[in-house]
């Protein structure tokens, strides 16, 4: 579910669902809630919001600001 295979296309897998989320943290900081009604429509449920939420997370791509609430898109350091 998470990489694509055989049995899996890329469309359907968490990497390319990663998109549609990093595409709404890129404009704006979201609260957890509104990010998920805003990118709802191309994932299957909440399990896989998550999911997906989780993976960003670990390869530092998203933080969550505990004092506003909100997902916040981390930039890259350029070299």
């Amino acid at each position: 579910m998470i990489l694509p295979n055989k049995l899996i296309p890329f469309k359907d897998s968490i990497l390319a669902k990663m998109v549609y989320i990093l595409n709404v943290l890129v404009v704006n900081d979201e609260s957890v809630e509104i990010l998920f009604e805003k990118t709802k429509q191309y994932l299957e449920d909440i399990n896989q919001f998550i999911l997906v939420l989780d993976v960003l997370f670990a390869l530092e791509k998203i933080e969550f600001d505990q004092e506003l609430k909100v997902i916040r898109y981390v930039k890259a350091d350029p070299l």
